[in-house]
């Protein structure tokens, strides 16, 4: 039970921002530090799906009888909450 007799660690090896502002510019710094060696690039954001289009075609597929009313119920709600 060698880790019982250790002393704490009670130093940090690096200096930390004291509020929250100090602490929002060190995160943009390191952030800005990341993005300028990204080799890749960042990911197109994906267009909004047309919820209209999507509750129509749920209809239509309830109206051929492919969906039930409780799963159209479920489909729609789950649009919605979108």
């Amino acid at each position: 039970m060698l880790f019982l007799y250790r002393p704490r660690q009670t130093w940090m090896p690096f200096a930390l921002p004291r509020d929250r502002t100090q602490q929002a510019a060190y995160n943009r710094q390191l952030q800005e530090k990341f993005q300028s060696t990204r080799r890749v690039a960042p990911p197109v954001p994906a267009t909004q799906p047309n919820l209209l289009s999507d509750l129509k075609e749920l209809g239509e597929l309830q109206q051929s009888g492919v969906l039930t009313d409780a799963e159209f119920a479920s489909a729609k709600a789950k649009l919605l909450a979108r």
